[in-house]
């Protein structure tokens, strides 16, 4: 009967824990009721008699999380938040741990597995502001020490770090100015790294109320990613700097003068100008985030990128046939100093093409860039499409306009 009711709950109203329980439970009962009754009796021989349970015992959590992870093979890896939970619940009375053990569990269904794991490594950012030194769970204990005061650490900050992560990760911010703000989390959330994320959810969890405050420090925040993105900031200089950032926060600091650890130096934004005039397309990891972003800006804002492929194409090709308009347009110039530039690019919603990769530009244009009603997914090919000629002179002009874009977007 105990099984009976457990299959007929809905899935949908089971926490994953819960519905995996449930499966399990029937592919056994399925399983079992296979077997006639000789073979069940065999089964039940064999389990007690030729199965056994191995208890270790170590002195320390640090030594049971190692321990564990070299013996178990099979299923789920025990992670840093189901010690961490053992440990928290366990240090709150008994009468109120089936109430923080739901919220707990509540907070981790709604994030997933993957990501309320990640949250952790924030939170342990968020206090000690500096990379990690010792294990995770050695820092959480020594230095967070959530089990000293479990329910505060909880109710002020689980379940509302959760919260804003939450909002952050599936760029889902409700309130006045979320139109503005709800796009810049798209954008952060393509940032090559989440060094970001701790400041992000800090910075919610203390102005959530305060839409004008959100929508200036995350334009801000997207800045300063994506020009340590463009810079190729090495890990310890995004950490160190994110750190100096989280400080500025838990002080109240005005984040929005010109040294504050969330705005850009004069150093930084003229390497960040470099990288943009350089040979972009050769810096695969930024190449797509750059033009996209660019192509959002040429939109006025309004362009949604929802597509399963994006490429980066060439205009000018890479290796033009000798005999090629494309020779002719520029035999007074060397092709290299044009061809991974900025105003030479453009993105496609397919995938690459090599033989149409070097068409002429009349016909790449019609094969290749253009739809069948002659436009593009992408403003900035829609543009290209609208010239005559794929000149030394056009790429000049059209570098120095996108560029200008970029500089006006990030106040470079």
């Amino acid at each position: 009967s105990n099984l009976e009711e457990l299959f007929a709950l809905e899935p949908q109203h089971l926490t994953s824990s819960q519905r995996h329980i449930r499966e399990n439970a029937r592919y056994f009962f399925d399983k079992l009721k296979l077997l006639s009754d000789g073979e069940r009796s065999r089964l039940i021989s064999y389990l007690l008699v030729r199965c056994f349970l191995v208890v270790v015992s170590t002195p320390d959590l640090d030594s049971a999380y190692r321990i564990f992870s070299t013996l178990n093979a099979r299923g789920l890896n025990l992670s840093l938040t189901d010690l961490l939970k053992a440990r928290i619940i366990g240090a709150i009375p008994e009468d109120e741990q089936a109430k923080y053990t739901r919220i707990w569990e509540i907070e981790e269904e709604d994030l997933g597995r993957e990501a309320f794991q990640e949250l952790f490594s924030h939170i342990r950012m968020i206090y000690r502001n500096t990379k990690l030194k010792e294990t995770a769970l050695n820092e959480f204990l020594k230095y967070i020490q959530p089990d000293k005061e479990p329910k505060r650490f909880i109710d002020e900050t689980l379940k509302p770090y959760s919260d804003a992560i939450d909002i952050v990760k599936k760029a889902d911010y409700k309130g006045p100015n979320a139109a503005l703000i709800n796009p810049i989390f798209g954008w952060l959330n393509q940032i090559d790294n989440f060094d970001w994320v701790p400041a992000a959810i800090l910075y919610i969890s203390k102005h959530k109320n305060f839409p004008g405050k959100l929508e200036e420090f995350f334009a801000d925040l997207e800045r300063l990613a994506a020009g340590l993105m463009i810079m190729r900031a090495y890990s310890h200089t995004r950490i160190g700097r994110y750190a100096k950032l989280i400080a500025s926060i838990e002080e109240d600091a005005d984040l929005f003068l010109d040294d504050s650890p969330l705005q850009l130096t004069s150093d930084e934004k003229e390497k960040i100008l470099e990288t943009l005039n350089g040979d972009l397309y050769l810096i695969v990891r930024i190449r797509q985030y750059v033009l996209l972003r660019l192509d959002c800006v040429l939109a006025d804002g309004a362009a949604s990128y929802d597509y399963k492929t994006i490429t980066v194409e060439h205009i000018l090709p890479q290796n033009p046939k000798a005999d090629s308009q494309w020779v002719d347009w520029f035999k007074y110039k060397d092709q290299s100093e044009y061809v991974h530039k900025i105003g030479n690019l453009t993105l496609l919603s397919r995938k690459k093409n090599s033989q149409a990769q070097n068409y002429e530009f009349a016909k790449k244009k019609e094969k290749y860039f253009s739809s069948s009603a002659g436009v593009s997914s992408f403003v900035m090919t829609t543009q290209v499409l609208q010239q005559a000629k794929w000149t030394p002179d056009v790429i000049e002009a059209r570098q120095a306009e996108l560029v200008g874009k970029l500089k006006d977007l990030w106040r470079l």
